[in-house]
């Protein structure tokens, strides 16, 4: 009857004294730049990321970035992806999701493609992925699911793209 009380008693020592250690995962910088190829932005785009929320496990970043494709490559002009996300975090190991808004600024053009007006569509996108980086690293390496939901055009059936990425970042 001893011997089980004994290691019950050692056992519930052991979870008191491991469960008091609160291992940090809080990210030590809360700025970063990022390079995103694909995604939201459809080849690339520039980010700047800020962590507005830095708990242990969980974090709330906003992040805005830019695109811009020159008129002969035939695409929209500037893209301006802007979004918040919540972190999930496990270590160096992290889940995202989030929700954001991308005004997307585009020109008709003449036969010289010059500029005649300009004028400005609104996509709504999201993400969920996977994020690694370290709570004292500087290196942020991400994947993601980034779909896009075009707003004007959603009575048209073609409005919804599955789209996905991937970020490299830096951060200070």
């Amino acid at each position: 009857m001893k011997k089980p009380t004994v290691l019950l008693s050692l056992l519930l020592t052991a979870f008191a004294l491991h469960g008091q250690e609160e291992p940090t995962s809080a990210f030590q910088y809360k700025n970063s730049v990022q390079l995103e190829l694909a995604g939201p932005a459809i080849f690339y785009s520039l980010n700047y990321e800020r962590i507005l929320w830095n708990g242990n496990r969980f974090k709330t970043a906003a992040q805005a970035g830019i695109s811009y494709y020159p008129p002969s490559v035939g695409m929209r002009d500037i893209w301006i992806p802007i979004g918040v996300n919540e972190i999930f975090s496990m270590g160096s190991h992290h889940i995202e999701a989030g929700l954001g808004y991308m005004p997307v600024i585009e020109a008709s053009r003449d036969e010289n493609l010059e500029p005649r007006e300009w004028f400005w569509s609104n996509l709504a996108t999201a993400r969920i992925g996977y994020r690694y980086q370290k709570p004292d690293g500087h290196l942020i390496l991400r994947a993601a699911f980034t779909p896009v939901l075009e707003l004007e055009s959603l009575s048209s059936g073609d409005s919804f793209h599955p789209l996905g990425g991937l970020s490299v970042g830096y951060s200070f």
